[in-house]
This record gives C-alpha cells, structure tokens and sequence, in this order.
C-alpha cells in the first residue's frame, strides 16, 4: 500500500481500494476525534494567548495542505481548473479561518462554526475520496483538511468561552449564499463543480438527494439538510442559556460542560467577544 502513496486513483489496484465506513475509515475518523480531544485538553487551561496562537497556527495548516493538494494533482497529471482550484465550501475555510484567527473577527467566528463545522464533519463522515486507501496522500490531506476545520471552532468553544449566537445566522448564511452565487460563473467558465452546484459529491446524502429529486433539486433538501445540523448545533447553547446556575444537577452539568476552564487572568475579560 505505500507504494501507491501518491498515485491517483486510476493506478491503484481495485483490491486495495476503500469504500465508506471501512475499518480503514472507521479507524481515521476515531484518529481525528482522538486529536480534537487531546488538543482541547492539552489546552484548556492555557492562557488566552496561547489559546489564540494555537487557533492561528491551525489555521494556516489548511492552506498549506490545500496547496499540497494542487502540487499533487499537478504531479499526477490531474490539475484542472474545473475540480481542483481551492473553491469548494470547505476549501475556502483554508481562507477564512487564517484571517479569523487574525482579526478575531466575530462574524467570521460564527461562519467557522455554522458552515466550517457541520460540512467539514459531513465531509469526513463521507468523504469525496472515499475509494482511496487511508494510507495515501490525498485521502490523509482530506481528513487532515476537514479535521482542522472541525477543530478550530470545536477548539474557540471548549477552550476560549466563544458562544454561537443563531441571531448572527442569517448574516453567516447571507455569506454562504454570496460566495455560491459567486461560484455560478465560476462553474460556467471551467466546467466545473464548485460547491457542488452542479452535481452532487459522490458518497454524500446529496446523491441520494438527487436520485430522489434530480438536478439542480437536489440543493434545496441539501439545504434542508444544513438546517436540521444547524438547529442540532446551535440548540445546546440555546438551551444552556436558559438553563439558571445549579451547583449539583443536570442542569448545572450541561452548563458546565459548555464552559471551558478559564485561567485567574482570564476571569476578567471573555476569551472571544459575545
């Protein structure tokens, strides 16, 4: 299998091919949640600036991984201008969230968690590349890619007191819809399929979206979909807002259980602005 490390699909052997919820899926997926929590612990009781230079070097990880991609295809002779520009909903995190961590913006906070965080984790439940090895590089740099992308807001709200806030939704969807209609010409010039307006992932629920409904139909339950993993999402700290302190109880737990621990300095100002 490490021989075929680098080669494209179409060069490796059908035997050693991959499929959805293998024991080799199985396994990286237990490998990145394993990750998430040893960093969250690792750095719960940092300072805040530690805290925010981990989500800064983070957030340049992406990047860096999706111009390895690039060099990849390139390497196999596979780039096309139509599949592999970093345009997709989740490629574009390795843009925001670099200037996120930077200008700790609010908004761009909130886009982290509402659509870096549900697709990224869809991604790696059913990932686009499902059929390579997991010891290969461009099923490792998805996982690693979308696993970042998980983290960092999973990070902001179990280390740094960030609270998403549903009010600030509408904005963060105004974006999303912004950036697809941008990817409309963008598709039309290079024939290509960015944000998946064109035809579905293969090995995501949007294909059965679309043996059920067709094309382009199959983006409005897809958006249905988003709706349901957003209301899953955003309900905990709904509810836990509304939920009054209790030392002892379940109640009292769920708070705590969505509040980091804070360092003494850390006690006088929130680690993100509310």
């Amino acid at each position: 299998m490490p021989g075929y490390f680098f080669t494209y699909i179409d060069g490796i052997p059908e035997e050693m091919k991959n499929r959805l919820f293998s024991v080799q899926h199985l396994l990286a997926l237990a490998m990145v949640i394993a990750a998430w929590v040893m960093v969250i612990i690792l750095f719960r009781d940092k300072t805040l600036d530690s805290k925010w230079k981990a989500v800064t070097c983070m957030s340049f990880l992406p990047p860096l991984l999706e111009i390895a991609q690039m060099l990849w295809y390139k390497s196999v002779g596979e780039f096309s201008w139509s599949y592999t520009l970093p345009l997709h909903l989740c490629s574009l995190m390795a843009v925001i969230l670099p200037v996120m961590a930077i200008t700790r913006n609010r908004l761009l906070q909130e886009y982290s968690f509402a659509i870096g965080l549900a697709p990224a984790l869809m991604t790696l439940i059913t990932p686009d590349v499902y059929y390579y090895p997991a010891l290969s590089f461009i099923y490792i740099q998805t996982m690693l890619v979308h696993g970042i992308i998980c983290l960092i807001p999973l990070f902001m709200v179990f280390c740094m007191g960030f609270r998403p806030d549903i009010r600030r939704l509408p904005k963060v969807i105004a974006i999303l819809v912004g950036l697809a209609a941008a990817m409309v010409p963008v598709n039309k010039l290079t024939g290509g399929n960015y944000f998946f307006l064109s035809y579905p992932a293969p090995g995501s629920p949007m294909e059965a979206f679309a043996q059920a409904v067709g094309s382009p139909w199959y983006l409005i339950p897809t958006f249905l979909l988003g709706c349901v993993l957003w209301a899953g999402s955003y309900l905990p700290f709904i509810i836990s807002s509304h939920i009054p302190e209790r030392k002892y109880g379940l109640k009292g737990n769920l708070r705590k259980a969505l509040r980091p621990k804070a360092s003494e300095a850390e006690t006088k100002e929130s680690a993100l602005q509310r």
